[in-house]
């Protein structure tokens, strides 16, 4: 038995998709513009990605135009639901070893929201992060920073991955928040780096990081539990005035110098800690309660 679609629903029909279609081509024609949500695979995305591809396409020939479609790209990334996707077509040119890598390239988002930041392996001179928010796991493991790098003021939502990160010329966390776990287990800095002010929320991982410079964590707090077991620092390592609220681990580790003037630990039976040779705590005013750090 046939169904009979009434005629009005008919009429509607025809005139939504004649709608859409007429917004995808005046779009194409006026050039960039912000996208309204929409379903993923929907025309709207096809129509936002497609000019894009074609626009790397040509910066693939010409290099003068490369660096001004990344930031297009990153303009378009801001709080952008199809993020993944545009990660994707970025981190393309971003890879060393890839056929369409592109040297050289900075990378400037500052006070901004980006959804599920994923650069895994790529290749970055200058990079400013500054005031951004990353909503989602923010993935920089084994990222090469060749030029400065600043994440001042940043807040990590989620979970943060900077395993195997290079900081060739040491970078700036100074005042960012970490609210899920974080990882900088294995990264490497060449110049001088500052977590000043820095608020670790969750679990912390330094294992195994190198320093060449003097690193400083002046007032950062680490709320969770915290390791920087094997940890080489070239120069000083700096933890005045840093609050220790959780399991703490510096087995291993070893600096010019290891400063904690001012530095306090909570004490709590169930809490396990490995200070560095020469570093213990001293006794709370009671039970529970905030101890200094100092040398023994």
């Amino acid at each position: 038995m046939s169904t009979i679609v009434p005629l009005p629903v008919l009429v509607t029909v025809a005139l939504v998709a004649g709608v859409v279609v007429a917004w995808v081509l005046s779009r194409r024609d006026s050039g960039w513009a912000e996208v309204v949500p929409a379903p993923p695979g929907s025309v709207l995305v096809l129509d936002e990605l497609g000019p894009l591809r074609d626009f790397a396409e040509r910066a693939q020939v010409d290099p003068a135009l490369r660096q001004i479609w990344v930031d297009e790209v990153i303009a378009l990334l801001r709080g952008r639901w199809y993020a993944a996707d545009l990660w994707q077509l970025l981190a393309a040119h971003l890879r060393p070893g890839t056929p369409g890598f592109w040297p050289g390239i900075d990378l400037y988002a500052e006070a901004q929201d980006l959804v599920d930041a994923d650069l895994r392996g790529c290749e970055i001179r200058d990079a400013g992060f500054h005031g951004t928010r990353f909503l989602g796991n923010a993935r920089f493991d084994d990222v090469v920073f060749t030029g400065s790098v600043t994440f001042e003021q940043s807040r990590f939502e989620y979970h943060a991955f900077f395993g195997g990160t290079r900081f060739r010329r040491g970078a700036d966390f100074e005042g960012a928040t970490f609210a899920g776990n974080t990882s900088f287990a294995g990264m490497s800095a060449g110049d001088s780096t500052r977590f000043s002010g820095a608020r670790f929320s969750a679990r912390t991982d330094f294992t195994g990081a190198e320093f060449a410079a003097g690193v400083s964590f002046l007032g950062a707090g680490f709320a969770g539990p915290t390791t920087f077991r094997d940890a080489r620092f070239g120069a000083e390592a700096r933890f005045p005035d840093a609050r220790f609220g959780s399991h703490t681990d510096f087995a291993g580790a070893t600096a010019g110098a290891f400063r904690f003037g001012g530095a306090r630990a909570r004490t709590n039976v169930r809490v396990v800690r490995d200070w560095p040779e020469g570093v213990g705590l001293g006794e709370p005013q009671r039970p529970g309660h905030w101890a200094e750090v100092r040398g023994v």
